[in-house]
């Protein structure tokens, strides 16, 4: 499993599975995170959101690229 740093709202830094990071950008718990082209502070870059998780077709994306 893939891990991207991120920082907390309280300067923590930390390493996270890509699969609970958007537990963390929902709940607005970290200030940014790290993607190979640099940092993304979520709620002022695009960030994808899973609106569609009852999506029923075939996934499409590779597992480690999620973000």
């Amino acid at each position: 499993m893939r891990e991207v740093p991120v920082v907390y709202q309280d300067g923590m830094m930390d390493m996270v599975e890509t699969q609970a990071l958007q537990n963390l950008i929902e709940q607005d718990s970290i200030v940014k995170f790290q993607r190979a082209d640099g940092w993304v502070y979520p709620g002022i870059d695009p960030v994808r959101r899973f609106a569609h998780r009852n999506y029923k077709g075939p996934e499409r994306r590779l597992a480690d690229m999620i973000y």
